[in-house]
């Protein structure tokens, strides 16, 4: 207001003779002025930490704190923190591309004739999150002070955290200084990821070459590998009493574990450049799947087709979903994908997989031929085609011999909810 006052003043006070109106404008300019020279003088002496969480998940609220710490002697009132995210530089054909990638329904004609509303939001979008004015209550000299920071991350990846901004209005409440408080880090969203119905995956075990060991496993093969000195909390059926008899001290049995249920989820990332939405839908499903619930002493094999192959396995001590999960949240899409070498190494291991869960943009003769090939070899297969558009359909679809679940990239929550995930 007082500045809306100072240009009013000094258009309509530009004859001295005729208006006093450059009276308000020398008055408007002078209480700025006070305002902003009362705020250079601020110098405080501030530490900043954050407290981060160790994931996070996309466009799911979350809380991180920040400690402030007064390292002056005199109290510090009326401040405001705001933390600052990294935005990433984006060129002018890359703006093209994402622009035209929208859908039109989304936009209206300010925004397809201009483009700022778009370009604001893929700001918004790049820097992964919006974190807004938090106020801090009193710092006495000396003490520290813990601020709740409500925010959501609204993409997977990684966000960056630039510096911490802690601003204080002048007396006159017209100018805030502002300090900035380098503290560099970094936070891993993991992706979006939707309720998907319970897993039936085919129970088949196969015998895993090299086995695969588990610290308090008991052996399915029930096949004799070795004995070993008694260890508090072994099973008594496992004794060998004919070496206790002869020795006097405890002796078990140990059992070599190698026959398991093994399941392949296989994620294609061959997606071309300007198909941003798509690629991040397939992201999601994968992730939903991948995440979700599944039989305890089974293991998924979790394959990323891309320029370079990448096998992550979990379950059995083997490790967890949150593995799969955090490669999911930094995949990016390939346009030169090799699906032949994925396509081999599905074919060795055949003998060790009890069903495959395919996640694909597409499917063509080479896809086809594989999972024709599976299905021959006693393999359960089940592919979920992820598409972008909002055309009506019950989901079901059929590619041969072979069910094809489609999943719509604007209504992956409903789609997935209905589907049977039963290989």
């Amino acid at each position: 207001m007082v500045l809306s006052l100072l240009v009013c003043g000094i258009l309509f006070g530009i004859d001295l003779r005729q208006t006093l109106g450059y009276q308000i404008a020398s008055l408007s300019f002078a209480l700025l002025l006070t305002s902003i020279l009362l705020s250079v003088r601020w110098r405080p002496r501030l530490r900043v930490e954050r407290i981060l969480p160790d994931l996070v998940t996309a466009q799911v609220p979350m809380s991180y704190y920040l400690k402030v710490t007064n390292l002056g002697t005199r109290d510090e009132r009326d401040l405001v923190v705001q933390d600052q995210l990294v935005t990433p530089p984006m060129s002018y054909d890359a703006f093209q591309r994402r622009r035209r990638q929208r859908s039109t329904r989304r936009t209206n004609w300010f925004d397809r004739a201009v483009g700022f509303p778009r370009w604001v939001e893929m700001r918004r979008r790049d820097r992964g999150a919006e974190i807004r004015l938090v106020a801090i209550p009193t710092i006495a000299a000396g003490a520290s002070v813990q601020v709740k920071i409500d925010s959501t991350v609204v993409r997977r990846g990684w966000i960056q955290y630039q510096h911490t901004q802690i601003l204080r209005p002048d007396p006159l409440g017209l100018f805030r200084a502002r300090r900035n408080l380098p503290t560099k880090e970094a936070l891993l969203a993991l992706p979006q990821r939707y309720a998907v119905p319970h897993i039936h995956m085919q129970s088949q075990r196969h015998y895993q070459k090299g086995g695969v060991s588990l610290a308090l496993a008991v052996g399915d093969s029930q096949e004799f590998a070795s004995l070993r000195d008694y260890r508090p909390g072994d099973a008594r059926r496992h004794i060998h009493w004919r070496s206790f008899a002869k020795s006097g001290r405890l002796v078990v049995k140990q059992y070599q574990d190698e026959y398991f249920d093994r399941h392949a989820l296989v994620i294609d990332t061959h997606v071309e450049a300007n198909e941003e939405e798509l690629f991040e839908s397939i992201i999601s499903v994968a992730a939903s799947v991948a995440g979700g619930e599944r039989p305890r002493d089974s293991i998924l094999d979790v394959i990323f087709v891309g320029a370079q192959m990448v096998q992550l396995s979990a379950g059995r001590g083997l490790g967890d979903a949150a593995s799969a999960l955090t490669y999911l949240a930094e995949a990016v899409a390939s346009v030169d994908a090799d699906f032949a070498a994925t396509a081999n190494v599905l074919r060795e291991r055949a003998g060790e997989l009890a069903s495959v869960i395919f996640v694909l943009a597409s499917v063509d003769d080479e896809r086809q031929q594989l999972l024709d090939e599976l299905v021959v070899r006693g393999i359960s297969c089940l592919c979920l085609l992820v598409s972008v558009g909002d055309e009506q359909s019950d989901g079901l679809e059929r590619l041969g011999t072979h069910r094809v679940f489609r999943i719509r990239s604007g209504h992956l929550s409903a789609d997935l909810a209905r589907i049977d995930l039963t290989p």
